[in-house]
């Protein structure tokens, strides 16, 4: 027994300190995201570490969208596949807002035909966002916004399966207007 003492403490000493260096990098760690957190809230572009945590990429998304960086906010969709459903659902509702308000730019300055993709990939956002979360109120606002925009419905007699040109054309976008000039 008493040569197995020394054995033992050596090893719980060993254990002791394995584990207070592992609590160590995971404050540090924790530290750095935080920091990444802050600059991001202030409006300074930070990125996250790399095994950064689901807050640090949540933040770093909403940063991105709201500045209309959207292709880079989209591109960290696979970091958060981890995280929570508030998280995630957060993150695509936050891109769909970007979408939308892309949507609504173009709106105002009467590129209507170009506003359709956008209002179609914001209403998938919000569709991923309720599906993460399905209580997500803000999302099911949004969506059914999106949804009166642009119409999911096909277009009667278009059919793929028919020519280019005996199609007929296309006198009226999906997107509803304001009515100009005279009748």
């Amino acid at each position: 027994m008493r040569r197995a003492l020394p054995a033992l403490l050596l090893l719980a000493a060993l254990v002791l300190s394995g584990l207070t260096l592992h609590f160590a990098l995971s404050y540090a760690a924790a530290l750095r995201d935080n920091a990444t957190i802050r600059a991001l809230h202030a409006g300074r572009d930070a990125e996250p570490r790399p095994g950064a945590g689901s807050q640090a990429i949540h933040a770093r998304v909403l940063f991105l969208s709201w500045r209309g960086r959207i292709a880079e906010a989209e591109a960290l969709g696979p970091a958060l596949a981890a995280a929570g459903p508030g998280l995630r659902s957060g993150a695509f509702l936050s891109i769909g807002n970007a979408r939308l308000r892309t949507a609504f730019e173009l709106i105002e300055t009467n590129r209507v035909d170009d506003a359709i993709p956008e209002v179609t990939l914001a209403k998938q956002a919000y569709r991923a966002a309720l599906a993460a979360w399905p209580g997500n109120y803000d999302a099911k606002v949004n969506l059914d916004l999106a949804m009166r925009l642009v119409r999911d419905m096909p277009r009667p007699g278009a059919d793929e399966s028919e020519e280019p040109e005996t199609r007929p054309r296309q006198l009226w976008t999906d997107l509803p207007g304001l009515p100009r000039g005279a009748p």
